[in-house]
């Protein structure tokens, strides 16, 4: 073996995981923020999010994609932990495909495969087809590069020391701990099932090892969400987790069953007489038994980690993003939904303040005052930081749509700090009305009362509404009635104020109130239609 073999060996490598880049770029790109919306939406139950799990990872070619998606979406709070167990495991059957497309064999028609995506990718201006010019070139380049390794490794085959090295892999925790490291560093079960595959092809390795390392690749791939959770929710920290137990488990399974059942022979039935079939199936075989047999387990996993990690999100401080992470900028839908929930943190802290300035002008209370101006400053921080984030953002290169989903969520951090001022006022003419001592009559606070339940009704709509139609048709609705409130209620107060009935101070308050009303109704109508 020299080194011209090792670079031989590197080089295919290399191009083998340039390959899978490729195709997992090309496929997402075709997808779009589509499957996004899938796995945030599909996920009612742990059934539902197996079969997205599949889906999305057997599209995207990508189990860890998926994994850092739904350890994103967790720490958002647009998911439970419950939810998120089902998306966990159908991922492990749906990186899977991957090992079976490697074993289909079609080396001699990867040149072709190379050059033809190529053609498409470079000379079709449409995106979606482009796209998938990058998908067939990325398969052809994945199947020359795994030629190219499985030629440079053909000196091992006489070499006593690499012999005697796969033998040690037979060993059963000596192979989980290199196929964890090996995908570790890789941060690729796929790609490194794409080596093991092609050490198989020139029969470097055995069934039996590889049984081993390949229990390792699921161990090893969790790395991934491990990192991805850093930094977030305990939630999001307690789905990485669920991975891990979920692929450690598993494995230690496998093996004690390998230990009694004919594992092996079961596969040389089922398989051509090619050793990467054969690993694919095994592959395969591995997570689909680790996920029937688990699935009953699901709550108790997500409870088994809420015990491993029972410490609750420690007080964070508020001039921060909590959500935001400016290292997420190479997947733009990720960051989306980082985005969101940021803003629906700003609209949380918005009606917080509300309440808080409502229970002032009943009854004023200094330290609820001091909570509010403290909240404002919160809301003012974030509406800078969001915003600068965002104009940063639109700077890279991404779709029409996404851009101007960034464009609204822009809008309407503006649209919450200014709410955010209307009630500060609020907050400021309760203090003066404590002050002076001011008295308002009863129909002054029943009309404040109707217009108070209205507000309340008009934020949670605003905030929990998922279909955006209803909400912008809702929202119209809603602010049009709030006006034509304020506007009957102004002309009673005026008759009120012309009979002597309220005090001109406190009638001066009062009118202010209603217009501090009538402009967070605008706004919040504004927010409802922007919303994504």
């Amino acid at each position: 073996m020299t080194i011209y073999t090792v670079f031989a060996m590197l080089g295919g490598l290399a191009l083998f995981l340039y390959g899978m880049d490729l195709m997992s770029d090309g496929l997402e790109t075709t997808a779009g923020n589509k499957l996004h919306t899938l796995i945030e939406k599909l996920t009612s139950s742990t059934g539902k999010g197996l079969l997205v799990g599949i889906f999305v990872t057997a599209l995207i070619q990508s189990s860890s994609a998926t994994t850092v998606m739904t350890v994103g979406f967790v720490n958002a709070g647009l998911m439970s932990l419950r939810q998120s167990v089902g998306i966990i495991m159908g991922a492990n059957i749906g990186t899977t495909v991957t090992g079976q497309l490697v074993a289909l064999n079609i080396t001699k028609s990867a040149p072709l495969l190379a050059f033809g995506g190529f053609v498409i990718y470079k000379f079709i201006t449409k995106k979606t087809i482009s796209s998938l010019g990058s998908v067939i070139m990325g398969l052809g380049l994945l199947f020359m590069g795994m030629d190219i390794m499985s030629s440079s490794m053909s000196p091992l085959q006489e070499s006593p020391l690499f012999a005697d090295l796969m033998m040690k892999f037979s060993n059963p925790l000596l192979g989980v701990l290199i196929g964890a490291l090996v995908t570790a560093l890789i941060q690729s079960s796929s790609a490194s099932m794409g080596i093991l595959q092609a050490l198989s092809n020139k029969n470097l390795v055995s069934l039996s090892s590889s049984m081993y390392i390949i229990c390792g690749f699921n161990i090893g791939t969790c790395i991934t969400s491990i990192l991805s959770s850093m930094g977030s929710s305990v939630n999001a920290k307690r789905t990485a987790m669920v991975h891990v137990l979920f692929n450690s488990i598993g494995t230690i399974i496998f093996i004690c069953l390998a230990q009694f059942l004919p594992i092996e022979a079961f596969i040389r039935s089922i398989s051509k007489d090619l050793p990467a079939a054969q690993l694919a199936n095994l592959h395969t075989l591995f997570n689909v038994a680790s996920t029937v047999i688990l699935f009953p387990f699901s709550k108790h996993l997500a409870g088994l980690a809420t015990k491993i990690l029972p410490m609750k999100d420690s007080p964070m401080d508020q001039m921060s993003l909590r959500y935001i992470k400016p290292k997420n900028v190479n997947d733009a839908t990720l960051v989306l939904t980082d985005v969101r929930a940021e803003v629906n943190r700003m609209l949380e802290l918005s009606k917080k303040n509300y309440y808080l300035a409502m229970e002032c002008f009943y009854y004023y209370d200094e330290k609820k005052h001091e909570e509010i101006l403290h909240n404002e400053e919160v809301i003012n921080f974030l509406n800078s930081h969001i915003t600068k984030y965002i104009i940063d953002l639109l700077s890279e290169s991404m779709d029409d749509t996404l851009a101007s989903y960034f464009t609204a969520y822009m809008r309407i951090v503006r649209d919450i700090e200014r709410v955010g001022d209307h009630v500060k006022s609020i907050a400021e003419y309760s203090e003066v009305s404590s002050r002076r001592d001011l008295s308002y009559s009863d129909k002054c606070y029943e009309e404040l009362e109707i217009l108070n339940d209205d507000l309340i009704h008009f934020y949670d709509l605003v905030m929990n509404e998922k279909n955006r139609d209803i909400r912008r048709n809702q929202s119209r609705k809603t602010d049009l009635a709030i006006e034509e409130k304020i506007e009957n209620f102004r002309n009673q107060h005026l008759d009120r104020m012309k009979d002597g009935i309220c005090d001109p101070e406190s009638g001066l308050i009062y009118e202010k109130i209603l217009s501090a009303y009538e402009r967070i109704s605008a706004y919040l109508r504004n927010i409802g239609k922007l919303k994504q």
